[in-house]
């Protein structure tokens, strides 16, 4: 096992918050881990390209001994889904070029943390090609962010039995609480109902971290995150 794909049940659930939090956890654990962030739609414009904000966080909170042109392939102006932001840009993502770009990786670190666009529903390469099969193609082990809020049961267990139904491995789900809000029944007994819907195991549920005043807690995931369960055959 190379690493895992990091995807979401929608966009703005945390997936970069969580990536952060995983490769410090496994950095903790001894292990030498990359993040790689394919395609990005919406980065900052540096010159006349364009750098993945996503992995310029992971890079900040993680001190990940990485360079950045290792993390991203492609990373477009327009904050809208990456087939759409290619081809507002004239470009095309070439599948080939992630592949082997996601080998080099696997060559020169343990463990390779994928974050994706979206859900896995998003095209990423026109509209033929999805997220989920990307995953496919990079034979990576899934694993789910969702929201801790009224919906989340519903929009989890449809990722993760598309996931299964496209033969996806589920490695598990991270509730990330990426707004901050009071705890109601609801979020207080999600996590057991996405467990026994979903049949995936809860891997972590993250609190919501206001940055930068409480960067601190980026490097204690060990209290969010369930490490023997994420490392587990790993």
């Amino acid at each position: 096992m190379s690493g895992y794909f990091i995807t979401g049940t929608d966009t703005g659930v945390g997936k970069t918050m969580v990536t952060a939090l995983l490769a410090n956890l496994l950095q903790a654990q001894g292990r030498k881990v990359a993040a790689y962030k394919p395609a990005e739609s919406g980065g900052r414009k540096e010159g006349e390209q364009y750098r993945s904000l996503d992995m310029e966080f992971v890079s900040k909170y993680t001190g990940l001994n990485q360079p950045a042109s290792e993390m991203n392939s492609y990373c477009f102006k327009n904050a809208v889904s990456p087939h759409l932001a290619a081809e507002m840009a004239q470009e095309q993502i070439d599948l080939d070029l992630i592949q082997n770009h996601f080998n080099y990786l696997k060559t020169k670190y343990d463990l390779v943390l994928v974050e994706g666009a979206g859900g896995i529903c998003v095209p990423i390469c026109g509209t033929e090609v999805l997220i989920a099969d990307l995953i496919k193609m990079l034979n990576l082990p899934l694993i789910v962010v969702t929201r801790p809020g009224l919906g989340t049961i519903n929009h989890t267990v449809l990722t993760v039995k598309y996931a299964q139904n496209m033969g996806l491995t589920v490695k598990g789900v991270i509730i990330n609480y990426a707004q901050d809000i009071v705890d109601t029944i609801v979020e207080k007994t999600n996590p057991k109902y996405i467990e026994q819907v979903a049949g995936v195991p809860i891997l972590g549920i993250v609190p919501y971290i206001n940055l930068p005043e409480q960067a601190a807690k980026l490097a204690t995931p060990e209290l969010y995150l369930r490490y023997e369960k994420i490392l587990g055959n790993a």
